[in-house]
């Protein structure tokens, strides 16, 4: 089924706020040096005896005093971040969005310095590199980088002259040329630490939803079936599925007598052995000697041969571990959803059904005085 792309965007800044979070420190530390020398030019220039008072020179600085106060703000934020005290999708908002007004301002102050005849990239390239480095998303942070180099060349088209003045055509070239280039590389970057963390979140959710001694689904993951199930059923939909519900016979005495280690030994064939007979349903140990299973699609619709195969593997077996003959014995029961019937209401039958189960397995194959 397709995600939903709220549901796809919200993970996404989830990722990035992992990621955020993760280098706050060098975050801070960076954005604080910066701040420091934002604060040390302007007390220069004010203390400056050749101050001119120029419309363009007081534009030029009040852009300086703007960046520096978004930097101390987010400084803030990232000190926050650090206790805890802001999630990580708010994180990944808040610094997307000062990645896009630190590029607006250093796109304007380098339209600025050319008006003033001075054609450096330096306050571009810095606040280019500073936003690609922690904008880990590179779709945003390209979007962010051709908005601004769009601007500049709008910029150049209304004043040509700044451009194309002779002593200037060629720095003018390379800056922009290298602005692309550092575009492009960061751009890139950005895409590597995007998929590098995007698959370590992946594979922490998936190790949050798998029963490790098993590797089928656990608990949390089973809650959050149920939850779905019902919501469906709650919106009118007609959910078909049936629900087999299992344990393990005389585990308790297998551990008594050989040991833990023996009886888990049952525990993970039974996991190893469910998947392959039920394949496109969904398969839970919720702990212990007990497992559930959702059954769906091909093995709703042949669900008395998947039963039946079922039965023939798993009520009754003689297994080898570690040289000791181990009975491997399964109880089960089971119900096929009914119409206006909940989660529960199927659960609760196959439960009976099982309890109804264990004691004919029990009595036929005398575990009972085993």
């Amino acid at each position: 089924m397709k995600r939903p792309l709220k549901e796809n965007i919200s993970e996404l800044l989830e990722i990035i706020g992992n990621y955020l979070r993760k280098y706050r420190i060098m975050a801070i530390v960076f954005l604080g040096i910066i701040s420091l020398l934002d604060i040390g030019f302007s007390i220069a220039w004010f203390i400056s005896d050749d101050i001119v008072a120029n419309e363009k020179e007081v534009a030029y600085y009040i852009l300086q005093g703007i960046v520096l106060g978004v930097s101390l703000i987010y400084i803030f934020l990232m000190i926050l971040g650090k206790k805890e005290k802001i999630s990580n999708m708010k994180l990944a908002v808040a610094y997307h969005i000062y990645g896009f007004l630190l590029m607006a301002w250093a796109t304007l102050v380098y339209m600025l310095d050319l008006t003033l005849g001075e054609p450096s990239i330096i306050y571009l390239m810095i606040g280019t590199i500073i936003a690609g480095l922690f904008v880990v998303e590179p779709i945003f942070f390209t979007f962010f980088s051709l908005l601004s180099l769009i601007s500049i060349l709008i910029y150049f088209s209304f004043n040509p002259n700044e451009f194309f003045d002779g002593t200037l055509i060629w720095e003018n070239i390379f800056n922009l040329v290298a602005y692309a280039f550092v575009i492009v590389l960061l751009a890139l970057r950005n895409y590597r630490v995007t998929i590098r963390e995007h698959r370590a979140y992946k594979k922490l959710e998936e190790m949050s939803y798998i029963d490790e001694l098993t590797g089928l689904y656990n608990e949390r993951s089973y809650i959050s079936e149920i939850e779905s199930i019902n919501n469906r059923i709650d919106d009118g939909e007609d959910v078909k599925f049936a629900v087999i519900l299992m344990d393990l016979n005389n585990l308790k005495a297998t551990n008594d007598k050989y040991g833990h280690r023996f009886g888990c030994s049952l525990v993970v064939r039974c996991g190893q052995t469910i998947p392959g007979l039920f394949p496109t349903s969904k398969c839970f140990h919720v702990g212990g000697d007990e497992f559930i299973i959702i059954v769906y699609g091909d093995d709703y619709d042949n669900f008395e041969e998947r039963l039946k195969n079922f039965d023939e593997k798993m009520i009754y077996s003689i297994v080898q571990f570690d040289g000791v003959d181990l009975i491997f014995s399964v109880a089960r029961g089971y119900s096929i959803r009914k119409e206006n019937e909940h989660y529960k209401d199927v659960l609760q039958i196959a439960d009976s059904e099982m309890y109804i189960h264990k004691k004919y397995v029990k009595e036929k194959y005398n575990l009972a005085k085993r």
